[in-house]
């Protein structure tokens, strides 16, 4: 529900002050210390979703820049942003999205997959830092386009019933990422 607000900076400080029924130490404790499975529940969400959408729809994969001040959240680096149209401090998020016509309605269908946290090198050959910040021990480096891949693999093993996929000009031009797609038919 936080994340949902229009609230300019999203933390648990603002989004306690914000979100009835929690607190900062609530949402604290489910961000570094409760037990949950992120992709277990993604799943769910995304098979409900899947039971309502039309067949023959669109994989659209993209990434975003998520500008950032300081250098110690996860992947945060001088990197391209696509939402900034420039080279700045910022995490890089890809994600897929499904998005199909739907002949009963006069607005597409769409909604979110699911989205991978680009690790750029610097981060992922630095292991203090990694300690620092928990990340785990099995997430290595990938490019984009390799992470856009796993994200096709993923939706096709929720059952996504996609036809297509459609990226832009920073993964057509890849062709490792062509012929991964070729691969998978």
């Amino acid at each position: 529900t936080g994340l949902l607000t229009d609230l300019e900076r999203k933390n648990c400080d603002t989004i306690a002050a914000a979100v009835a029924g929690t607190s900062t130490e609530r949402l604290q404790h489910l961000l570094t210390d409760a037990t949950w499975e992120p992709q277990a529940l993604d799943q769910q969400r995304v098979a409900a979703l899947v039971a309502q959408s039309p067949p023959r729809g669109i994989l659209l994969l993209d990434d975003t820049g998520l500008p950032k001040q300081g250098r110690s959240s996860v992947g945060v680096a001088r990197q391209y942003s696509g939402t900034l149209g420039k080279i700045a401090n910022c995490q890089v998020v890809v994600s897929a999205h499904y998005v199909a016509d739907e002949p009963t309605s006069r607005a597409p269908v769409h909604w979110p997959l699911t989205a991978r946290l680009y690790l750029p090198e610097g981060w992922a050959a630095a292991s203090d830092r990694r300690a620092k910040v928990h990340v785990p021990a099995e997430v290595a480096f990938q490019t984009k386009p390799a992470l856009a891949l796993t994200l096709v693999d993923q939706a096709r093993a929720w059952g996504v019933p996609f036809a297509w996929v459609v990226a832009d000009a920073g993964y057509g031009d890849n062709p490792t990422f062509l012929h991964g797609l070729d691969e998978r038919h």
